[in-house]
């Protein structure tokens, strides 16, 4: 997730902050032209028609994440490949605040491969509470709303559409919606304008993080909600294309959440992953399994876990890629009946350009 949503500032070198921003503003006059969502269903398209992978690996910003001060940079996605070893192939798709809506239209596209990859997929708490689903970057709506009018008979090269950037008309709409956590009765527009200005709004530093960790992780996940609607369409559909599935939570710091909040905050994150879990499992079905890492991770084994993500530094990531790993040699086992399953092509896991 992009701290700048949240109004935490980037705690980088000048160097890197420089380099950062120029990514950042570069990246965004792209997506004006050429989405970043919709760029990566149209190398989708095309990898599963000409090549499909083993493993197909939707993933959110935790994928995404490396720490400045890892000695080992490998994203998540790039451990579980090489742990697998160049006889299984992977492809990735991922970023920052991907969700199952857009999830769903990605995993529609697998029909378009005359054979099915291996999934692996996360259920993330957070873009399913009302600040990511709303958000007027971050809730990939334009993208997901074009993507849900492309067919896995579309030719390639007609997957492709840019979007504006959001107005401040957009985000005036946005900041008056109601966001109840244990700090109050707020809206979402009190938590991003006190963290933004932190000290002017009288915030010390435990207050700010106090404050950011309500913001990011106390919204409440209703039982009928329709965004856990999304989730089980999305497992029907991997279900009725008959797709092997590895689900894991995404892990959130609730050690850190714990010393704010007590025993409140790990409550709240267990009953938002067991709707979350029941809403997978209605659409999968009979045999499905989540591996429960949501609440597995010490404060330690995060980048930084006074900024509120879900981003794991390389021993956290470590860990659960080897929990994934093993989950998916295990289902590889199971389809292919016996050790040694996936493609002989000894190709790797080449990323993408949408990943880039």
């Amino acid at each position: 997730m992009s701290t700048r949503s949240s109004g935490v500032a980037l705690r980088l070198p000048v160097g890197q902050k420089q380099l950062h921003y120029a990514l950042y503003y570069s990246r965004r006059a792209l997506a004006r032209v050429d989405n970043a969502e919709v760029r990566g269903a149209r190398v989708l398209l095309r990898t599963l028609r000409k090549a499909p992978p083993d493993v197909l690996y939707l993933g959110d910003s935790a994928v995404s994440f490396v720490s400045p001060d890892d000695h080992d940079r490998r994203r998540l996605y790039r451990m579980v490949a090489d742990s697998l070893g160049t006889e299984i192939t992977l492809h990735p798709l991922h970023g920052g605040s991907y969700h199952p809506s857009l999830f769903a239209e990605y995993v529609r596209l697998i029909e378009a491969a005359d054979r099915r990859p291996l999934v692996v997929l996360p259920l993330c708490v957070r873009v399913r509470t009302l600040p990511w689903i709303e958000h007027p970057v971050f809730g990939h709506k334009q993208a997901t709303e074009y993507l849900r009018t492309v067919r896995p008979t579309t030719p390639a090269w007609r997957v492709h559409r840019g979007f504006a950037r959001p107005t401040p008309a957009d985000f005036t709409a946005f900041y008056p919606l109601p966001h109840a956590t244990w700090a109050g009765d707020l809206t979402i527009g009190d938590y991003i304008h006190r963290l933004k200005n932190p000290t002017g709004n009288g915030l010390s530093d435990d207050d700010r993080v106090k404050l950011l960790y309500a913001y990011h992780h106390g919204g409440v996940i209703e039982q009928d909600s329709i965004h856990l609607e999304a989730i089980t369409r999305m497992a029907t559909t991997l279900r009725k294309l008959g797709c092997a599935v590895v689900a894991y939570q995404t892990p959130v710091p609730v050690e850190t959440g714990n010393q704010f909040y007590g025993p409140a905050f790990s409550a709240l994150i267990r009953r938002n992953f067991e709707l979350m879990d029941a809403a997978y499992l209605r659409g999968i079905g009979d045999g499905g399994a989540i591996l429960q890492t949501g609440m597995d991770f010490r404060a330690e084994e995060y980048i930084d876990p006074r900024d509120g993500s879900e981003h794991l530094n390389q021993k956290g990531r470590l860990r659960l890629a080897a929990a994934i790993t093993t989950a998916v040699r295990a289902r590889l086992d199971e389809r292919h009946g016996g050790p040694g399953a996936g493609s002989t092509t000894p190709r790797g896991a080449a990323e993408s350009p949408a990943q880039r």
